[in-house]
Parts: C-alpha cells; structure tokens; sequence
C-alpha cells in the first residue's frame, strides 16, 4: 500500500514539475505539426460538452492549451516562438498556426478585455503577433 501511495506521489510531482516547464514551442509552417494539432482538437473536441468555439474565451484557452500539450508542444512557447518574427506571414501553414494560438480571443466581447485570458507575457507576444500579421 505505502508503495502504490509513493508511486502516486512521485506521478503527481513529476506531472506538476513537466507542467513548469516551457516545453517545445510547434514548428511554425510545418505542415505535419499543423496535421498533429488538428489531429488532437478533433480528438479533444469530440470529448468537449459543446464545440470548443462556443466555449468561453477562458475555456477556449484551456482547450487549445490541451491541444497543444497532447501534440507534444507547448502553447506559450509557440505563442512566444511567433512574437519572436523571422517567420513568413503569409504562409498559409504559418496562418492556420496563428488562428489556432488566437483561438481563445477570436470573437471575443470587446468589454471582456484580452487581461481575462493571457498573462502579462501571452499578452504582450499576443500584441506583437497581431501587429506582425497582413
């Protein structure tokens, strides 16, 4: 019994350390990380009570961060990967990745306010990225 408790510790701990840390941001304009991505939503959202669009901009974000961590990449690095620049705007690989990452501001109430979903950071790479887009 005390090694099944230890075993469930030591899982609960390794869980909540992976969880700290930044992960692998997605490849930008890659085709087969887009396919992964959009594998997993499908995944997910077959799971979700209602469409995952219909979801509250807070709830959006849960979602597409899950999507991210099941595909093997982290939503805050790629999102911080975009702001960075030197990628082609208008590769429509690279387009479809950004929708994904604004998935949970799409359509947003504009009395909600962007505070309400993004960190400090998210917010900011958010801005830079809205700024770099045609």
């Amino acid at each position: 019994m005390l090694r099944i408790i230890l075993i469930c510790v030591v899982a609960v701990l390794t869980a909540c350390s992976a969880k700290d840390e930044p992960g692998q941001p997605a490849p930008i304009g890659d085709r087969a990380a887009l396919e992964r991505l959009a594998a997993e939503y499908n995944k997910l959202a077959e799971t979700a009570p209602i469409s995952p669009r219909r979801l509250s901009p807070g709830q959006r974000k849960d979602f597409v961060v899950r999507v991210f961590t099941a595909s093997g990449y982290s939503y805050a690095s790629t999102l911080h990967e975009l702001a960075e620049g030197g990628w082609d705007v208008n590769d429509q690989n690279a387009k479809d990745l950004v929708d994904l990452v604004f998935m949970p501001h799409t359509n947003i109430d504009a009395s909600q306010g962007l505070q309400s979903v993004y960190s400090e950071q998210e917010l900011a790479d958010v801005r830079k990225v809205q700024q770099m887009m045609p």
